[in-house]
């Protein structure tokens, strides 16, 4: 009888030396997320001063474990109108969404659509500038569900007078805002497992330019109309 062979290439393996350099590269990258998001939004310490320039610092909350950002932000009347998913962020939904409720609405409207992939533990946040009383209609997804605090930062006070609307883990939010103060509106994103994730955003409202924070500091974004 003749001998027969598995002519199946073998699967290459990876060497020790790949399995320690990603292991490496897993925990500095974790190590970062830990210093600059997670220490200061769940426990208050900021080694860097990132968390005070976010306005991440403090959502920690008091003693008693009350997140006081969020528990400023849920007394807001007539702020935030969850919307079905499948709305569509459009002029038409936001000026059907606020006209009962006597909320006026800008004639002329920016539009927006945004993308961003997060990596393993990665992070970022980004928010709308908006006047006092302009509103916005936004929807974003997230091809995984991720950690989410939706926050406003007022020109005058800072991050010390930030307000949370939403903390909570999803996949996505679908809504129409009315900005209660002039500041930067938005949120921000964190990616808590092992897999890239990606969030894309579509809005429409009276918010005149965007902003994005990375440990890195501030960067403006430029707007990116819907065609």
């Amino acid at each position: 009888m003749s001998a027969t062979s598995d002519t199946t290439p073998p699967v290459a393996l990876p060497t020790t030396r790949q399995v320690i350099v990603g292991g490496l590269i897993a925990v500095a990258v974790a190590a970062v997320a830990l210093v600059f998001f997670v220490l200061p939004a769940e426990a208050g310490i900021d080694l860097t001063g990132f968390g005070e320039k976010t306005g991440l610092t403090g959502l920690a909350g008091e003693a008693s474990g009350v997140n006081v950002y969020l528990q400023r932000g849920l007394k807001r009347k007539n702020t935030l109108f969850p919307l079905a998913q499948d709305a569509k962020p459009d002029a038409k939904t936001l000026r059907a969404t606020l006209a009962p409720l006597g909320i006026a609405v800008p004639a002329k409207l920016q539009t927006d659509h945004w993308s961003y992939t997060l990596q393993p533990y990665d992070n970022i946040e980004m928010k709308y500038l908006l006047q006092q009383g302009q509103p916005m209609v936004f929807a974003w997804h997230a091809s995984a569900p991720v950690h989410v605090d939706m926050h406003s930062v007022p020109d005058k006070g800072g991050n010390p007078a930030t307000e949370s609307f939403v903390i909570t883990d999803a996949a996505s939010q679908t809504a129409v805002y009315v900005a209660p103060f002039t500041g930067i509106h938005g949120w921000f994103w964190q990616n808590q497992s092992l897999e890239p994730v990606t969030v894309d955003i579509e809005a429409t409202g009276g918010f005149t330019g965007a902003v994005t924070f990375d440990p890195a500091g501030e960067h403006p974004r430029a707007l990116a109309p819907r065609t």
